[in-house]
Formats: C-alpha cells, sequence, structure tokens
C-alpha cells in the first residue's frame, strides 16, 4: 500500500492584495448589518470635541487680554483637531482591514463575523476574560483544516476591568479527542497571560533550540504524555511557523495564540497562517487520534469523561506581565508623590540652600 498523497489547500489571497474602495466599504457595511450612523460617529465625535475646544477658547477669552490667552486657546483648537483627527484615521483603517479580510473569506467560501461577543471558548485567555470581543472572524469547514481565527479583545464593563489584557490574534483547530491542559508558554514574547499559571504543575524544558523559545506547561503526572504530543520532529514545525507564538491544547481545541500586531489583512500574513492551520491540524491530529488517558479511572470513564480530573485544567489564571508593569508603574509614581508632598520641601533646601 503506497503512501496516502495530502491534496495541498489552495487558497485565492487576491482579495487581501487589493485595496478597500468606498463601494467596498458601502458593501462590507450592509452585509454585516453595520447601522448606516456608525461611520458618522467618528465625526460627531471630532465636532463634539472642536466645540468643546471652542468653548474652553471662549472662556479664558472672557476673562482676559485675547493676546493673552490666544496662545492657549490654539493649543486647545489645534491638540483637539489632531485628536479627532487621528481617531477618525485609526477608526477608517481598522474598517477597511476588516473589508479585506471578509472578501478573502467570502472569495473561498468561508464564513466570515464582523464582530462576535460573549463566545465561550475553552483556552485560557477566553476564560479569564468576562466579557470578550472578536472581530474579523473567518471560519473553514474544510476538513484538511477546519479552523476559525480572527482578533480577541477583552471589554470591560463596572467591575469587570480587572479582566483586561492586550489583544491576540488566534486560530483554534479541532482535535480528534480531549487531551490534557498543556500549555507551550513562549520565553522571548508572552502573548497571552502565562505568570502564574500552572500553579503547582510540572514545567518542563525541551532539548536544544526549543528550549531557548519554548517551555512546556503540563499537569503533574502527565509529563509523558506531553512529550508523547510534542515530538522533536513537531517542536520543529512548531519552531519553523510559529515561532512567535504560543501554543495551549486544553480538551478537545488546540489554540496558535499570536501578538495583537498579526495583520491577517496581508496577504504573506494570511497565506502564512493558512499553512499552519493545515500541518497544524494533520501533525497534532495524528498524534492525539489514539490518544487515551489510562489514570482516568473506570468512574470517569463510565461518565464518559477521558481525562482525569488532575489533567483536564492548569493550576492559576495567569497574569498578564503588562498589566503587572502598569500597576508597578502607578505605586511607584503615587509613592514618589506622597514622598515629594511630605519631603520635598526639606530635600529642596537641602539641595539648593
Amino acid at each position: 500500500m503506497g503512501v496516502a498523497v495530502v491534496e495541498p489547500v489552495a487558497v485565492d489571497l487576491e482579495p487581501l492584495r487589493r485595496s478597500a474602495g468606498l463601494r467596498d466599504i458601502l458593501t462590507y457595511e450592509r452585509i454585516c448589518g453595520i447601522p448606516p450612523h456608525r461611520r458618522f460617529l467618528v465625526v460627531l465625535v471630532a465636532v463634539l470635541l472642536f466645540a468643546a475646544a471652542m468653548l474652553t477658547g471662549l472662556w479664558f477669552l472672557g476673562r482676559g487680554d485675547i493676546l493673552t490667552v490666544a496662545p492657549i486657546l490654539g493649543v486647545f483648537v489645534i491638540g483637539y483637531t489632531v485628536l479627532a483627527a487621528v481617531g477618525f484615521v485609526w477608526w477608517a483603517v481598522g474598517l477597511s482591514r476588516r473589508v479585506k479580510v471578509a472578501a478573502f473569506a467570502w472569495q473561498n467560501g468561508w464564513a466570515y463575523a464582523d464582530a462576535l461577543e460573549r463566545i465561550r471558548r475553552p483556552g485560557t485567555a477566553f476564560t479569564r476574560v468576562v466579557h470578550g470581543r472578536e472581530r474579523a472572524v473567518i471560519a473553514c469547514d474544510d476538513e484538511r483544516m477546519p479552523f476559525e481565527m480572527g482578533m480577541h479583545h477583552s471589554v470591560s464593563h463596572g467591575q469587570e476591568r480587572a479582566t483586561i489584557q492586550r489583544p491576540f490574534a488566534f486560530i483554534e483547530l479541532p482535535l480528534p479527542a480531549p487531551v490534557p491542559h498543556i500549555v507551550l508558554a513562549n520565553r522571548k514574547r508572552s502573548v497571552i497571560p502565562t505568570l502564574g499559571l500552572g500553579r503547582g504543575a510540572a514545567r518542563l524544558d525541551l532539548e536544544g533550540e526549543f528550549a531557548k523559545t519554548f517551555r512546556l506547561l503540563v499537569p503533574k503526572g502527565y509529563q509523558q504524555d506531553a512529550l508523547y504530543i510534542f515530538t522533536p520532529d513537531l517542536m520543529a514545525r512548531v519552531l519553523d511557523l510559529g515561532s512567535g507564538a504560543e501554543i495551549e491544547l486544553v480538551s478537545d481545541r488546540l489554540y496558535v495564540y499570536l501578538p495583537s500586531g498579526t495583520r491577517f489583512d496581508r496577504a504573506e500574513t494570511m497565506a502564512a497562517a493558512i499553512t499552519l492551520a493545515e500541518e497544524f491540524h494533520r501533525r497534532f491530529a495524528a498524534r492525539t487520534e489514539l490518544y487515551r488517558d489510562d489514570d482516568a479511572g473506570d468512574i470517569a470513564a463510565r461518565a464518559g469523561v477521558s481525562i482525569g480530573l488532575r489533567g483536564q485544567r492548569l493550576g492559576g489564571r495567569g497574569i498578564s506581565v503588562f498589566a503587572l508593569a502598569g500597576t508597578a508603574a502607578v505605586l511607584l509614581l503615587s509613592a514618589g508623590i506622597t514622598a515629594l508632598s511630605l519631603f520635598g520641601g526639606d530635600l529642596l533646601t537641602s539641595i539648593f540652600g
């Protein structure tokens, strides 16, 4: 019997090589059900900011000589106008990028959603957020690489502000069987919060070049299972295709987390993502389709649970290094201001006499 030949996945990248025109944007808004007034909101904000600047300037004019307050008026007007212009450009660029991604998805017969809210994916990066929003989500049902990809943002409301984390791009792939919770953390570039994740778990140092870029977080007792899945040849392809990414296996899902600057609207980036999705799906499926947790126990097996309780979830929730650095900066600034207010006078006197 010969070796089965895997037919390469062919995609049409042409929509990503063209710029989105006004007609494309209007068509996109109509198909995605975006209200027509949405595109005028940024302009409205700009007008309001300009009006606020003018009112502030007039208030200053009423208090003193016009020549005295003219520079202040100019700073307010110019500053608010520039801020509004930057906000409008940022909004327009983001919209045009989503238009290109949507055109690519529709050209290849895949599903697309402009925005999804409160999608409860089992990945750690999603479960730690109370209210998440996904933008420009593509879903492909090709059996050679069934995937979903998009950009994830955390949205805060009221007391949920502590759940804010940096945006990230993701690719979700199904696995043929449930596996233990395993995270391949990136040593050089953290994409999702992993500080504190896997508390009490085993940390496996990989060999050779792999150890410089990745480390494996696995539940205790499942080290051999992780090494069975992440074989050296598989790790070599991970290093080739996703050296700037982080990978998570949880239940019957595989997640590839990519930095927030990932541009799926660029043809070369999308081509690399499709290659990654196709090869990861094939290779990880081959390593996990026959997986079985022998320590799950008869009771769990009768209940239909294929992974033991210890292997289902890593301990800890993960802390964002970005949020930790921001909190430390605020605390240091507060301490500096307090110290300056208490001892600043004596310090200046001692320095300058």
